[in-house]
């Protein structure tokens, strides 16, 4: 809760941004999405391999 918190005010200054740049709201807000869901698979994607290296090693050990 105390992160959503924090990155709140910046996100809502981040859309103010874009709408301003002349992009509709709901353009920003699908484009945020898009990116947050993209990092996570990202993140997901990183922590299987680093699992799957950490169980490689041990076996090489």
């Amino acid at each position: 809760m105390f992160c959503q918190m924090a990155v709140e005010l910046p996100l809502q200054d981040l859309i103010e941004d874009a709408v301003k740049a002349g992009w509709e709201e709901t353009e920003v807000l699908t484009a945020i999405i898009e990116v947050a869901d993209n990092l996570m698979l990202a993140a997901g994607s990183n922590a299987e391999l680093e699992a799957l290296l950490h169980a490689l090693k041990r076996k090489l050990d």
